[in-house]
């Protein structure tokens, strides 16, 4: 993951960093056989798969979630493969997107399909009108940002994140349901104004998108808020009882539930100027303060409101 803000703009990435792949959190799960060599696609659970962008740098996850009548796909990736033509091939069901949020690497395969839903915003409805263009994604193709060989049907000059049609806006609460299954939505704002978890009490499964996920997190953007965010990771511990899995949207399916009260701590001492060394950097032109902990970064504003 980056050192710079998911939405747009140039992005540091480190020297070779996919020499670190495959990652050790994707033992374990059954890797199955599919025609798109730009996916990795795992069997979580018997209803649930893991739609693995590695030969990317944001390592984005998308997750197909099987219901009895209808599926779930929760994010659509970078737009860069045929993410529609994947699903499709996984289940014959109608499938509903559920967005944790849409910035630019969570909705590149949105225009693919029919049915959308996006948690109410005003930063939601923007994007879903406009999409984001080549230059707005930054450097997101070029140079070591991709190892892997681009799809050939991919036409990197045109690619863009395309504008898409929301058919459901969705509020703190929702239920998204899939026959015999629900998908709770929890409102976490702070690293995106529309960021939402995803809660499945029966199955006690949490995914976080990019409220959580083991590496550098952004909260330094004119769209983010530490404010918000703690209040979000205050919500999601107290829904800590609920839940075993933790799942995020960037490299590993699946990572320690300890992390949510861990990342919640480590953001109040932040906030309350407490939590210690930090390095200093600066992040489309904004000076942050990088905090380094075992298994997450936080990445905020030096100068705060």
């Amino acid at each position: 993951m980056a050192y710079s803000d998911d939405t747009e703009g140039e992005i540091i990435v480190p020297e070779k960093w996919y020499e670190k792949l495959p990652r050790p959190a994707w033992n374990g799960y059954e890797k199955l056989d599919q025609p798109d060599g730009w996916f990795e696609v795992y069997r979580l659970t018997d209803t649930v798969y893991a739609i693995y962008e590695d030969g990317q740098f944001e390592e984005v996850i998308s997750y197909l979630v099987l219901g009895e009548e209808r599926a779930a796909l929760i994010d659509t990736g970078n737009g860069i493969g045929d993410i529609k033509g994947l699903v499709d091939g996984l289940t014959e069901l109608p499938v509903t997107v559920v967005n944790t949020h849409t910035h630019g690497d969570h909705i590149g395969g949105n225009h693919q399909f029919s049915e959308v839903a996006v948690y109410d915003s005003d930063f939601s409805r923007e994007n879903a009108k406009h999409g984001k263009s080549r230059e707005q994604m930054g450097n997101y193709l070029d140079g070591d940002m991709v190892w892997k060989p681009f799809p050939p049907l991919l036409e990197r000059d045109g690619w863009r994140i395309h504008p898409f049609s929301v058919t459901r806006w969705l509020r703190d609460g929702d239920i998204v349901g899939l026959g015999g299954r629900e998908l709770e939505i929890i409102h976490t704002p702070g690293h995106s104004p529309d960021s939402v978890c995803i809660l499945d009490r029966a199955s006690r499964i949490f995914w976080t998108g990019d409220t959580f996920y083991p590496a550098p997190i952004y909260v330094y953007s004119p769209t983010t808020s530490l404010d918000q965010f703690i209040d979000s990771f205050s919500k999601m511990s107290g829904l800590l009882p609920n839940y075993d899995w933790v799942m995020p949207s960037h490299n590993e399916p699946r990572v320690e539930k300890r992390l949510i009260s861990e990342c919640h701590e480590a953001a109040v001492n932040i906030r309350e100027g407490t939590a210690g060394p930090y390095r200093e950097g600066t992040a489309k032109g904004v000076k942050v303060h990088r905090y380094d902990y075992d298994r997450f970064s936080l990445i905020v504003r030096a100068e705060r409101p």
